[in-house]
């Protein structure tokens, strides 16, 4: 089968989950035998992906490049046309182009304005016109199909989870340098704030504490020297390369993050094939996959001394990801067989 996959991609500017998603979908469909390829704006730094006009890392020059993915789509001649974020407004330009492809987009974020109303407004346009002009609308997790039909009267088709790919060096008996890490953008949607002044009050008490923290964003200020989190027991890493954090999460007992809107995650599932105990808000998206694991642990964010003292308990009760489970949950987030649902999609 012939596929394309039209989003961002990963390089030294760019970065992000639909990133490594393109990246890994990609990987998982060549890994079937079938011939795969990426189109973007910008070139990835580790595939020779299609490049759409002149590289560039500025998102919105997308909206002027419709014209010549369409023209790249009818060169490939592709069975299936996969395609994220932005990509996605060009679809009638695409289908004229090249009509004779399944056209599915993936909606990986929630649909509310925790970054903004209008940003809000651009995603609920964007997922409603998908609905009517793609042949297949896929979501990544529950909480992300639930929000798309309950709020936004979007009814996707299927939801199929992200994957990642597993370090080739990783060492299960490695010894922990750090209590808790998060990796990951640093903006207020994430709880960042809320959980560092938990972590702070648990370590007025344990005083061994020790927190690793590696991003960018908004808030990466408050981690710089001076700043509100510039503390002994915090490393701030700023933003690590995607293939560098693994090494995070090897050297952490726990990852943590708190976000309540968190559609998909993929950073848990990294962590998790790390040996590294994903800590999650009680909504997040695909952390569902983990349910029943005793190295699973949820937190209610509802207020900071409830966090406190939650945390304080999933400290207690640190359980050692066996090799057993990281083996089952690299079949659970293998692109490969991730790859095998987008291509049921295709109606032969």
């Amino acid at each position: 089968m012939r596929i394309l996959i039209l989003g961002p991609i990963v390089n030294e500017r760019t970065s992000g989950g639909v990133a490594v998603f393109d990246e890994g979908l990609y990987h998982g469909f060549n890994e079937l035998g079938d011939f795969a390829q990426i189109i973007s704006i910008d070139k990835s730094s580790s595939i020779d992906n299609l490049v759409a006009g002149k590289p560039t890392n500025k998102k919105h020059k997308i909206f002027f490049r419709f014209r010549r993915i369409a023209k790249l789509i009818k060169k490939f001649e592709p069975d299936l046309v996969i395609s994220s974020v932005q990509y996605s407004i060009g679809i009638k330009k695409y289908k004229r182009k090249w009509p004779k492809a399944t056209y599915v987009q993936v909606l990986h974020g929630t649909p509310c304005p925790v970054n903004g109303i209008f940003k809000a407004w651009c995603i609920n346009f964007a997922a409603r016109y998908s609905r009517k002009h793609f042949d297949k609308l896929v979501t990544v997790s529950h909480l992300s199909w639930a929000i798309n039909k309950k709020i936004n009267r979007v009814e996707c088709d299927e939801i199929i989870n992200t994957g990642c790919i597993p370090p080739s060096n990783f060492n299960g008996s490695k010894e922990k340098k750090y209590d808790f890490c998060y990796v990951g953008r640093l903006v207020k949607d994430k709880n960042i704030e809320k959980m560092m002044d938990s972590l702070i009050e648990i370590q007025k008490e344990r005083h061994n504490l020790k927190v690793c923290i590696a991003g960018y964003g908004e808030l990466e200020h408050l981690f710089y020297p001076g700043g509100k989190y510039d503390l002994d027991f915090v490393t701030f890493k700023g933003k690590v390369e995607h293939p560098n954090v693994f090494s995070i999460y090897s050297d952490s007992k726990f990852f943590i993050s708190l976000c309540e809107l968190e559609a998909c995650g993929l950073a848990f599932s990294e962590a998790a094939i790390c040996g590294c105990n994903p800590v999650s808000a009680l909504s997040s998206g695909q952390t569902y996959l983990f349910r029943g694991k005793p190295f699973y642990h949820t937190i209610d964010t509802s207020n900071v001394n409830i966090m406190t003292a939650e945390l304080k308990m999933v400290l207690d009760n640190h359980v050692e990801i066996t090799k057993g489970d990281i083996g089952e949950l690299i079949e659970i987030f293998s692109f490969k067989n991730i790859a095998k649902k987008y291509k049921n999609l295709v109606e032969l």
